[in-house]
């Protein structure tokens, strides 16, 4: 469970690599980007891409059950899918997780989110 002192840090730390992220992303360098992405979800979600993508379905359950993820974990897993979903779109893996990622925020976070609902219709589209 992640301690509240360090939901705050999470996010700036989220924002940071997002911020190199995009700019990688503009440099036309998507594989240092990914990897950028992959090494703060390893690091503050305790969870690689390659576990994530490696589930058939029903993430959301594989990362409850068995990384204790909490409603927070999801909300930052939900930028980290949609910047590496913005890199590599031809993955239909990837866009299915972030899309049921995206569905299971929508349902279960008490606060409504715009950018969540215009993400989901992008990937719908």
């Amino acid at each position: 469970m992640i301690r509240k002192d360090y939901i705050q840090r999470y996010f700036d730390e989220l924002a940071k690599v997002l911020a190199a992220v995009l700019q990688l992303k503009n440099d036309l360098k998507p594989t240092e980007a990914e990897a950028k992405l992959n090494d703060f979800s390893t690091d503050f979600l305790g969870v690689s891409f390659e576990e994530i993508l490696a589930v058939d379905n029903n993430i959301i359950e594989f990362l409850i059950e068995t990384k204790a993820f909490t409603l927070t974990h999801f909300k930052i897993l939900e930028d980290v899918l949609y910047h590496k979903y913005l890199i590599n779109s031809s993955d239909s893996i990837l866009k299915n997780h972030t899309l049921e990622v995206l569905k299971y925020l929508t349902e279960n976070d008490k606060d409504f989110s715009i950018e969540r609902n215009k993400r989901i219709e992008e990937l719908n589209a």
